[in-house]
This record gives C-alpha cells, structure tokens and sequence, in this order.
C-alpha cells in the first residue's frame, strides 16, 4: 500500500508540521513584516483565541488520541496527550480562510493552500494521532474567529 511507503510517511509528517504552533506563529510575523499589520493582527489575535478555548476543551474534556499515550502527569501533559480537538486543523483552517481572504479568494491561491491544508489534515488521520470527529471539531473551531474577525 503506498501510504506504507517511508518516503509517503515522511513526506505527510512534513505536511503535518505545516499546522504545527511553531509554523503557524510564523505566519503572523510574516505579514506584519511586509507591512501588512490588519492582517498580521487579526491572524496573531485569531491563533491566541483559539489557543484558550483548545486549552480549555483539552482540559475539562478527556479524549484519548487514537494511538495512546501515556504521559498525564501535569496539565501540559494533559493538554498535549488529549487529542479533542485538533489545534492542526484548528490552526490551519483559521490559516487556510485568512489567507484565501487575503488573496480575495483568488481560485488558483485558494486550491493551492487548500491542497496543502487537506494534506495537513489527512497527516493527522494518517499518523494516528487524530480521528475524524477530532478534526472535524477542529475545522468548526477554527472558522469561528474567522467570522468573528
């Protein structure tokens, strides 16, 4: 099967880490760099809203990832360990829409970051760390400050 292939598993561990928080917090810094502040801002204050509500939902509500691990010593432990909901799709949905937005939905834009961000998503799935309801929670969270912001 070709998703048993080592260059396919490393290839969509890359991918994954596209909605990774170190990537993401990039993205941000991105715009404000060239000047573009509204969009910075709204993306930089997008991620920490939607990192408080992750948090708070990985805390109060105990969702094993689908490959099990261990590790609840501590709250960060518990916060890592939970896999409800995704923050990589959370982050990258959030992503995804404010720069489809930015691009004016622009269709060649729009496909080609929508290829990268359902690739993230299958990442997920495909590495056993995440279920189906696990990501599509994830998509929901991520819209919201979206149309908020």
């Amino acid at each position: 099967m070709i998703s048993q292939c080592s260059a396919v598993k490393n290839l969509l561990n890359h991918f994954s880490a596209l909605g990774s928080k170190e990537i993401t917090t990039l993205i941000p810094i991105f715009f404000y760099l060239v000047d573009e502040k509204i969009i910075a801002t709204k993306i930089f204050i997008g991620l920490i809203i939607l990192y408080i509500i992750g948090i708070i939902i990985r805390l109060t509500y105990n969702k094993q990832r689908p490959q099990k691990r261990n590790n609840r010593e501590n709250a960060f432990q518990i916060i890592e360990d939970n896999s409800f909901p995704s923050m990589h799709s959370t982050r990258s949905t959030f992503i995804l829409l404010m720069i489809c937005q930015y691009f004016n939905f622009e269709i060649k834009i729009s496909l080609f970051f929508s290829l990268i961000y359902i690739t993230i998503l299958y990442a997920r799935i495909h590495k056993k760390r995440h279920d189906y309801v696990d990501l599509i929670a994830g998509v929901i969270l991520g819209t919201i400050p979206f149309l908020i912001l």
